[in-house]
């Protein structure tokens, strides 16, 4: 007569394990990959915020203000102002987005709020996507394109 088990196997056990590891796996690479893209949604948010910001302070004040992508992938925002010290509000942006030569360097926007025409696109290497923000006849205005 056989007695009924009151256990698993070492097989059985070895199988759910490697099943629930398989599994952990799986969604902890998911949920890295998923922060990083959110990372990168609200770096892009944050830069044409910015920029229209700087806009309408240089309309608003009268005071110009500069745009500065540094090779380190850092922006810059240096705004100046007639009372204050010149402030700068930068952010590095994640190492996998880049800038193309295109874009140039230095960007003035001048106390008038106008600033002249330019077209700075960013690459992602995560995404592969190619982000195109256009400014267009001086107004401040971002025209944004993904590709």
């Amino acid at each position: 007569m056989e007695h009924p088990r009151k256990g698993f196997t070492l097989l059985e056990v070895l199988l759910g394990l490697l099943i629930f590891c398989f599994l952990t796996t799986i969604s902890l690479y998911n949920i890295k990959d998923y922060q990083a893209r959110i990372e990168e949604k609200q770096s892009l948010e944050w830069f044409k915020n910015t920029f229209k910001t700087a806009f309408n302070r240089a309309y608003l004040t009268g005071h110009e203000s500069t745009f500065m992508i540094e090779k380190n992938n850092t922006i810059i925002f240096d705004v100046r102002g007639k009372y204050e010290k010149t402030k700068q509000i930068e952010r590095k942006l994640p190492s996998w987005l880049s800038f193309y030569e295109n874009s140039g360097s230095i960007y003035k926007i001048y106390g008038s709020g106008e600033g002249s025409p330019v077209t700075i696109t960013v690459n992602s290497a995560l995404t592969h996507k190619e982000y195109i923000y256009k400014v267009q006849m001086g107004w401040g205005e971002i025209i944004d394109e993904t590709t």
